[in-house]
């Protein structure tokens, strides 16, 4: 076991190759997978509400123009909710699944737990999760859990785990940047069927204000928030992708030391980075990983370290 520090050193390229297709990798991988999952139901509950929120206050402006305060109460409602019950157990789950997947990490990469993470499960938790013998085969290979990290069994450890984070932080990028372009499309174009419709049926000023408006912004201020945090994690994300990248150009030497400060970097986002859509998360898939393996074997193409 290493130690924690400078002293840190990978193993082989094979050997991680190896240990990510072992059973208790595929278990903590499956877990992971399983808690993010119900941390994004969470996350879906609290936004059906806002998205009906936005839906029926235009509507009922329209239809029972009275209504307009008794809407605003339930949109600030609503809105209490998903900040404090909805939010605490998403957040609260989201930990679970990073304190997981950082387990599977140090297991593949062989590093030194330095921090007990409080959040991660008890083993009897994550093969309650995830299962064990057969059943767990199945799942790992339904839900595609194996050759989870790019690993060219030609490299040297240090640039073996560099890739592999590289590849996990760029991933995430784009996973976060495609859910930023959706929300901007779906708010743009909802913002203009809402002031269409309300000039089609002559709605005035005051109506709209109080029955379309007021109701819908708390709505829309949680939606831009969320906009903005997952634009923030795409580019932390980024910058620590092309940190990794830069220290993998020809000429530069990865130091084993700095493979822990990204694994420490990688898991803080982890833990704060707002969700994906499981829908949009498989739609993108396939292309992802197309790229995310062009470009780990460019890198490895140009590897340095013996």
């Amino acid at each position: 076991m290493p130690h924690a520090g400078t002293d840190y050193r990978p193993p082989t390229a094979a050997s991680m190759l190896e240990t990510q297709n072992q059973p208790r990798s595929l278990q903590l991988l499956l877990a992971q997978r399983r808690m993010y999952s119900l941390a994004k139901l969470w996350q879906t509950i609290r936004w059906w509400g806002v998205m009906l929120i936005g839906v029926s206050a235009p509507v009922l402006a329209v239809f029972l123009p009275a209504s307009a305060t008794i809407v605003g109460a339930v949109a600030g409602l609503w809105l209490f909710v998903g900040r404090s019950l909805l939010a605490w157990a998403e957040n609260a789950q989201m930990s679970r699944a990073a304190a997981v997947q950082e387990a599977f990490d140090q297991a593949v990469f062989a590093m030194p737990r330095s921090i007990s993470r409080s959040a991660l499960p008890s083993p009897e938790d994550i093969v309650r999760v995830a299962g064990t013998g057969a059943r767990l085969t199945m799942a790992a290979r339904q839900e595609k859990l194996l050759d989870w990290y790019p690993i060219d069994p030609a490299n040297s450890g240090i640039r073996a785990v560099a890739i592999a984070q590289r590849a996990n932080a760029a991933y995430s990028d784009r996973l976060l940047r495609a859910t930023v372009t959706m929300w901007i499309v779906v708010a743009g174009a909802w913002s203009l069927i809402v002031v269409v419709a309300s000039l089609i049926v002559h709605m005035d000023l005051a109506t709209f204000l109080l029955g379309v408006f007021l109701p819908v912004l708390p709505a829309a201020l949680d939606a831009f928030e969320y906009m903005r945090n997952i634009a923030r994690a795409a580019r932390d994300r980024a910058d620590l992708a092309r940190s990794i990248a830069s220290r993998l150009a020809p000429g530069e030497t990865v130091e084993p030391y700095e493979l822990l400060v990204w694994q420490e970097r990688l898991y803080d986002l982890r833990r704060t980075a707002p969700q994906v859509p499981n829908w949009l998360y498989r739609m993108l898939r396939n292309r992802n990983e197309q790229a995310m393996h062009a470009v780990a074997d460019q890198l490895s193409g140009s590897r340095q370290e013996p």
